[in-house]
């Protein structure tokens, strides 16, 4: 199943905390799901992506091996009703990640 990884999101220091990371999360979301994606997943800080919809992927029957990452920041979007009880398995980033 193809899936998206929402990856990587910074905003420089001197423009934090004034919502540009979080627009610019929602429309990543919005635009995945107007591509027609159901489940976005990232790795990412566990006490800031729930609030979009984030929850750990591994509860789900999620498995990313290509990074030691620590439960609960390995995380999965369900953008679409149903999507994640239609998937389990290992999460694979593709080669163009890593260039």
């Amino acid at each position: 199943m193809d899936v998206l990884v929402l990856a990587p999101i910074a905003v420089n220091l001197t423009f934090q905390k004034r919502g540009i990371g979080s627009n610019l999360i929602r429309e990543g979301l919005r635009k995945a799901k107007d591509l027609g994606y159901g489940i976005v997943f990232l790795i990412g800080h566990p006490n800031y992506y729930p609030k979009f919809g984030f929850q750990p992927a591994r509860n789900h029957g999620m498995e990313l091996t290509q990074f030691e990452v620590p439960d609960d920041v390995f995380m999965v979007c369900e953008l679409k009703d149903g999507e994640l009880a239609r998937i389990s398995g290992e999460l694979h980033y593709p080669a163009s990640f890593f260039v």
